[in-house]
């Protein structure tokens, strides 16, 4: 089952928690274009998401394995696999070994539409003061958005150095806990389609987020 926001651990900063914006994918619905970088309302999706995570977090990194440069308004840091093909758990491992803060949240860089409370509604439903937790959207399991602690780093790298890709099975073998946040349903959704482009444009209706100069 999932559990709802308990409140029962104390709340801990923002400037507590490091943010990882997660993809790497070679977009093959997208015809091999890098999704991150598609626009929704003449911006990038990584500026909308960027928008909403920010706030929410202290050091923000990307996980990213082309395109550095045109990512490089958008993070604190540029995070490349440190070894290819490895999937989501691979792309957090190699973020996790910079992270500077005891915790994390990461989450695909293409959900322009991130919930602005997200990771305090994470942190709140956890029943364990260590808890890895996820979320959950009341129909289904959302694995990639999760809150962390860094002394998780270990045992996930241990699990994909010996085989393991399946984020939920890494969750299952971290004892993490899912939290409801079925009042965030449109915080996950994502862009793996040009048609999922489309319904996003609709959902997000004009876009609040300013363009971020480069550096």
């Amino acid at each position: 089952g999932t559990a709802g926001p308990l409140n029962i651990c104390p709340p801990f900063e923002r400037t507590a928690i490091s943010g990882f914006l997660l993809w790497g994918g070679e977009g093959r619905r997208m015809g091999g274009r890098d999704k991150p970088l598609e626009l929704l309302h003449g911006l990038p999706l990584v500026a909308h998401v960027h928008a909403r995570l920010a706030p929410q977090v202290g050091p923000l990194l990307l996980s990213c394995n082309r395109n550095l440069d045109r990512y490089a308004a958008w993070g604190d840091a540029r995070i490349v696999d440190e070894v290819p093909g490895r999937g989501p758990l691979g792309g957090l491992v190699s973020a996790l070994a910079h992270v500077r803060t005891p915790w994390a949240f990461a989450c695909p860089g293409d959900t322009p539409l991130l919930a602005p409370t997200l990771v305090a509604h994470l942190a709140a439903g956890r029943t364990t003061p260590d808890a890895v937790c996820y979320a959950h959207d009341g129909e289904r399991t959302q694995p990639l958005f999760l809150l962390l602690p860094a002394t998780a780093a270990t045992a996930l790298r241990d699990y994909v150095d010996g085989g393991g890709r399946s984020v939920l099975g890494w969750l299952d073998a971290a004892g993490a806990q899912a939290v409801d946040c079925s009042a965030f349903g449109s915080s996950f959704a994502n862009a793996n389609t040009p048609a999922d482009l489309h319904a996003l444009a609709a959902a997000a209706g004009e876009s609040p987020v300013s363009p971020r100069p480069a550096p």
